[in-house]
């Protein structure tokens, strides 16, 4: 199987190259496809030869680039080359070829596998229509916000029917700002490492929020370490030491504090430093915030196996989600072929407020937990010492959260129930967990 790549990013042919997923990876110019796409009968082709015409492999600029030859009749002589042939993959880029062009060159070789590269849209409904064209055509595409070697690993996957490994990578979003999302999760990653004994990594990748609020936080911030991430230096060895540390086997690192670096920030750094939190700690837990149009947040709903939306009772929220969803996360992300759930904060229990089970029915997303409101959580996270309280209530839900996330992983129960609830009457029952609400969550190993 060869690779004809229409792409100038020459980073992506070398991904390419070094994947060995492929007998050859050449590169094909604009220019090159425009002769290709000519109608046969002005280049003097045998119509009865339409999908045997020779690319000739040749240098360009020191690139691997490709030169048209053709078997013409009467001609005299034929010229060898490399023959387009049953089973070739077409890699093409959208900011080479429009659709149309795409789906000319999709007819022109109808026996070869095209892979459209789709960039960020301003334009949603552009970007819908662009992916409708491909499902019509017979065409796959690569989403935006992927580094070359991802797009590498993603097109083998489409080419060799492989399916995606499990990255142990768990990413939350808020529907809305200020719903708690960075205190709920660090209290998830910290229940988490208890009940399990594994080690968890949490990282904020919220691009207008570091997540330092509530605690005494010492270690290094995202947008210091921005230089050794984009230039691959920092390694795993080094993580934990720039990190700080909540309880044994947990550790964290707060976000971007600099936004005027928000959409400088590529890919390749954001994608290296998770890898690198992969290979340190058995779980990681991103926060992704609230906006996720950028870099920070795509790689992390990229890469993670599970998204959580946070969402309180607020009708606003409902509605920027909605309005989230429609906008980014369904045309960019396609975030409906993903494994996602709701996961409630600040919920009040009251008659005039709807309650989880009445909020997920109306969203048609299932949720994994409901963390209530806690009237004494702003004066600890005022004074610095969320990590010193606990709140029974607040808790029991948190193991909730953690044991689903336990089944879903396989990961083994340490049995310190009694440890995590300090003296609380929260302990669960046998009874309560042979009818647990999260056994129809299927494990990661299945999923």
């Amino acid at each position: 199987m060869k690779m004809y790549a229409v792409s100038a990013d020459r980073r992506l042919l070398e991904a390419l190259r070094l994947s060995r997923h492929y007998d050859s990876v050449t590169s094909v110019t604009k220019e090159m496809v425009s002769v290709l796409l000519m109608d046969e009968s002005e280049q003097g082709w045998d119509p009865e030869e339409k999908s045997s015409s020779f690319l000739q492999e040749g240098n360009q600029g020191g690139a691997k680039g490709l030169e048209l030859t053709s078997n013409r009749h009467g001609s005299g002589k034929e010229r060898t080359g490399t023959a387009i042939v049953h089973g070739d993959v077409w890699l093409v880029s959208d900011t080479l070829l429009d659709i149309h062009e795409a789906v000319a060159l999709r007819r022109r070789y109808p026996a070869n596998r095209l892979i459209y590269m789709l960039s960020n849209h301003a334009d949603t409904l552009a970007l819908k229509a662009v992916q409708t064209l491909c499902a019509a055509h017979g065409m796959h595409y690569v989403l935006p916000y992927r580094t070359p070697e991802q797009v590498a690993e993603e097109t083998a996957g489409i080419c060799l029917d492989r399916e995606k490994t499990v990255s142990k990578v768990i990413t939350v979003i808020g529907a809305l700002p200020q719903t708690g999302l960075t205190s709920s999760l660090i209290g998830l990653g910290v229940m988490l490492s208890r009940l399990s004994g594994v080690r968890i990594g949490i990282l904020g990748m919220n691009g207008w929020n570091p997540g330092d609020s509530g605690l005494r936080y010492n270690a290094k911030y995202l947008d210091e370490l921005w230089g050794s991430l984009q230039g691959k230096q920092l390694q795993a060895a080094e993580l934990h030491s720039k990190m700080q540390q909540l309880a044994p086997r947990v550790h964290y690192m707060a976000g971007n504090r600099d936004l005027k670096k928000l959409y400088y920030y590529q890919t390749d750094g954001v994608s290296w430093l998770i890898e690198k939190a992969r290979e340190c700690f058995d779980i990681v837990l991103i926060d992704a915030g609230s906006y996720v149009d950028h870099a920070l947040a795509a790689q992390s709903i990229h890469v993670s196996d599970l998204l959580l939306v946070q969402m309180h009772q607020g009708q606003q929220a409902r509605t920027q989600w909605r309005r989230m969803h429609e906008h980014i996360l369904q045309p960019v992300f396609r975030w409906n072929e993903r494994q996602t759930m709701l996961l409630f904060n600040k919920m009040h229990r009251s008659p005039n407020f709807e309650n989880e089970k009445q909020l997920s029915r109306q969203m048609d997303m299932s949720y994994i937990g409901s963390l209530p409101y806690v009237a004494s959580f702003h004066r600890s996270e005022a004074e610095s010492n969320l990590l010193n309280l606990h709140w029974p209530e607040y808790d029991k839900e948190l193991q909730k959260v953690s044991q689903a996330i336990m089944h879903y992983y396989s990961l083994p129960s340490v049995g310190v129930e009694k440890e995590v609830n300090r003296g609380h009457s929260q302990i669960l029952q046998g009874r309560e967990r042979k009818v647990s609400w999260f056994g129809w969550m299927k494990s990661a190993r299945e999923a």
